[in-house]
């Protein structure tokens, strides 16, 4: 589903099932993702009675426009897009980054706001130096450290080499492509 929300076009992905603005769960993903994060939660709950939007962020997969530089600027662009799609109130489910637009989202409008799952924040988030050096001058070695913290890759098995070692790859590729059609979506320093 294609929204228009500041006047750039918004690739949301809807579960595959026709999107009726009620009740309304919005998938937030975090930095140098897309919306495939989150295919096999939109899926499981649009085929449950649910409808979903999970947006690219603007400048992010299939979306146009300038990628925000602020959590602030991605939860005006997160309201905004409710009011594309009439949605009214909605659960906001937010990744990092994504989370932090989720919470900044919920504080600016709580009314429209009906639940919020936050996973893999803090707030503040600290990001570590070796990480925001990393993220402007070396966004290969960014995206390897943040996929090494994301998926456990040095803890002792079963973390490795059993179900989900798959994702490691799999998000790296994500990434890389991400970073690869659009530049400027390396926000691990600025947002």
């Amino acid at each position: 589903m294609e929204l228009v929300v500041h006047g750039s076009k918004t690739f949301c992905y809807t579960g595959g099932k026709p999107f009726d603005a009620k009740p309304t769960v919005i998938f937030l993903h975090g930095v140098l993702n897309d919306h495939s994060v989150w295919i096999l939660q939109t899926r499981s709950l649009a085929h449950h009675g649910w409808n979903v939007l999970a947006p690219d962020l603007p400048g992010h997969g299939k979306s146009a426009g300038d990628p925000p530089t602020s959590v602030e600027a991605a939860a005006d662009f997160v309201l905004a897009l409710m009011d594309a799609a009439g949605v009214g109130k909605a659960a906001l489910v937010g990744h990092s980054f994504g989370a932090l637009i989720a919470l900044e989202a919920a504080a600016r409008a709580p009314e429209r706001v009906s639940h919020l799952v936050l996973v893999g924040v803090a707030f503040p988030m600290k990001v570590s130096p070796v990480l925001l050096e990393a993220s402007q001058n070396d966004p290969e070695k960014a995206i390897a450290l943040v996929n090494t913290f994301s998926h456990s890759t040095l803890a002792p098995p079963p973390s490795g080499l059993g179900p989900g070692t798959w994702l490691y790859g799999g998000s790296r590729a994500l990434m890389r492509r991400v970073l690869a059609s659009n530049t400027r979506v390396n926000v691990f320093h600025t947002g």
